[in-house]
């Protein structure tokens, strides 16, 4: 059954989110593709014994625009979010943008993420030349002002599932359909002035990387490359998965997940 949609308030400005369970939390943190409704499957698998809780980002979903103009403005968001429920401590799932934002928060309050998961997470552009970096947003914001956000999802997102399922191709398009032009272009915007490997370093809790190996966003390269430079990562590449690994392969990604959360129980 669908979590319903949750609300609290911060700097004035509703942030939408889901919530079901009760126990440890976890924290899932979604991409520039998605919106809470993203993890029902993780709720469906996970809200009979843990604390389950999914945000959506300012610009998402049924969140309202925030003035956010780098990843530790998502991070240091994320944190508060984090107070205004009552948790001090939680297990981090990120995917896509959603994990450079989880690792930016592991890295600047060790405390608040006791273990994590990079699923098909992204690395950020910030190792691009800056006139690279402008080209590309100055792109985006064309594309997105022509197409719209739902033509957008309808010609982008529907190509990142490796599966030609009907359902799910409409499942992605509605999720990736449901921001607004700015909350897409300002988590973009953050995304191409950061550098995932900044943050991964000094982190040294338990990590599951997961990859897919048709995902044509977050190459299965790349998410292995994260993995070796935690410190405490293991590494899964998931066959016949693209980049929505946690709705393609919802089963084999609730498998690994709850293996994890086992082991550093």
């Amino acid at each position: 059954m669908p979590v319903p949609v949750r609300y609290l308030t911060i700097d004035n400005r509703r942030l939408a989110y889901r919530e079901a369970g009760s126990g440890p939390p976890i924290i899932f943190l979604h991409g520039l593709g998605g919106n809470s409704a993203s993890w029902q499957p993780q709720f469906d698998a996970f809200a009979g014994s843990h604390r389950v809780i999914a945000w959506d980002m300012p610009g998402f979903g049924n969140s309202d625009l925030l003035p956010l103009a780098t990843t530790r403005d998502y991070s240091n968001l994320a944190s508060r979010f984090m107070d205004s429920l009552g948790i001090e401590r939680a297990t981090g799932v990120g995917t896509s943008y959603g994990t450079v934002i989880l690792a930016d928060l592991a890295a600047a309050n060790p405390s608040r993420i006791s273990a994590m998961v990079f699923a098909c997470g992204v690395t950020g552009m910030g190792h691009l030349k800056p006139e690279e970096r402008t080209r590309l947003r100055t792109m985006r914001r064309a594309e997105l002002e022509s197409l719209g956000q739902r033509k957008f999802a309808e010609q982008r997102n529907a190509t990142y599932v490796k599966s030609r399922d009907a359902a799910l191709v409409a499942k992605v398009v509605d999720l990736a359909g449901s921001a607004t032009t700015e909350g897409y272009l300002q988590a973009y915007g953050a995304m191409t002035e950061s550098n995932i490997f900044d943050s991964l370093a000094t982190i040294g809790v338990p990590a599951l990387v997961l990859a897919g190996r048709d995902d044509p966003i977050a190459k299965a390269a790349d998410c292995e490359r994260v993995a070796r430079a935690l410190q405490r990562a293991e590494y899964h590449c998931i066959d016949t998965c693209g980049h929505y690994v946690n709705l393609e392969q919802a089963e084999t990604f609730n498998r690994l997940l709850a293996d994890f959360l086992a082991r550093i129980a």
